[in-house]
């Protein structure tokens, strides 16, 4: 079978009067997007003009709920009961399912943000919590993780777990992901490159110059970068040309 791959990016997370990323010229090279839903980073109506790009560019969209910090972007770690991180999960996709839904959409996928999402793969207890909710909420509806125990702690509570690998953030000498604080621009180059050898080989570079093999049926990329739509551009004509079909889960 030909290799097809799903592009994730990371968008409608401006807030108020405060813009972050040209959503815009970023999405259209992109299959699937995750909308932020208020508690690190979007509002209602950013969060319908982005559902609205979205389906003008005929990707998927995504829930990217997150731990309720807007100061830190929900970058910074929180100590937070499983059960009560369910229920924050749930409050963010039915807002975002709300707004789809009146705009003839549907929610595909459920990717958590930033440390939230660093915590689904570090903390079992909250995995498998996530991972029963999403089934229960939905048991077609993807929930995007990290691939390692933390995914596979979720799968085992029902979750539909799509893995995914990061082309345009690096990994540290024990193969954990580096968060950046400030997204800074990227070699669009390079980070195809890097898509390219996750797809083909199974592999990235690590920051030590080694590698390590990465499981993935998506690749994300971020939104809020200077030179975010030129990096997807680059990314995804780069993956046609070496014969990869860019597409939406499935």
């Amino acid at each position: 079978m030909p290799l097809s791959i799903d592009i994730n990016g990371d968008a409608g997370e401006s807030y108020g009067r405060w813009t972050l990323g040209d959503d815009a010229s970023f999405l259209p090279h992109v299959s699937s997007v995750n909308i932020a839903c208020g508690f690190h980073g979007g509002d209602p109506s950013t969060m319908r003009q982005t559902v609205r790009i979205a389906k003008a560019a005929g990707i998927a969209i995504g829930a990217h709920p997150g731990f309720p910090d807007l100061m830190g972007f929900g970058r910074r770690m929180m100590t937070i009961a499983p059960e009560e991180m369910v229920d924050a999960t749930l409050y963010q996709i039915g807002a975002l399912a709300a707004i789809a839904r009146s705009e003839g959409m549907t929610i595909a996928h459920v990717k958590p943000h930033g440390a939230f999402y660093k915590a689904c793969s570090i903390d079992m207890a909250l995995s498998r919590a996530i991972g029963a909710a999403i089934a229960a909420y939905d048991p077609a509806m993807f929930l995007v993780l990290l691939a390692g125990p933390g995914a596979d702690a979720a799968e085992a509570a029902g979750a539909r777990v799509a893995r995914e690998a990061f082309i345009d953030l690096d990994y540290d000498a024990e193969g954990k992901l580096i968060i950046e604080r400030v997204a800074k621009p990227r070699d669009p180059t390079v980070v195809a490159q890097r898509a390219v050898r996750a797809v083909r080989d199974g592999k990235l570079t690590k920051i030590d110059g080694s590698d390590m093999g990465v499981a993935v049926s998506t690749l994300c990329l971020h939104g809020d970068r200077a030179n975010s739509a030129e990096v997807a551009k680059v990314v995804k004509e780069t993956l046609l040309s070496n014969g990869i079909a860019v597409a939406p889960l499935k």
